[in-house]
């Protein structure tokens, strides 16, 4: 069973700041994973990833300057990773 995490209010700041409703997008993402896990587990994930796994990603652009979609990859992470996660 996934465990949904709230969004922090930077979070949100950032949602809001892009015109995003934040509410919005948390049901969004929590009705896509929750649609894609139907109620349990992504199989591969657990097969391939061990569950004490700490990993860094670094986000970037194919041009300078061009980065679009970061504050809602943040609220993915922070769904589904809870707020610890995103710093």
């Amino acid at each position: 069973m996934v465990v949904f995490h709230s969004l922090t209010q930077d979070t949100r700041a950032v949602l809001r700041a892009n015109g995003l409703d934040p509410d919005s997008v948390a049901a969004l993402i929590r009705h896509a994973l929750a649609e894609d896990l139907m109620g349990g587990v992504d199989v591969t994930s657990v097969a391939t990833i061990p569950a004490d796994q700490r990993s860094t990603a670094t986000f970037g652009s194919r041009e300078v300057g061009v980065v679009s979609g970061l504050g809602v990859a943040a609220a993915v992470i922070e769904i589904v990773c809870g707020e610890q996660a995103s710093k």
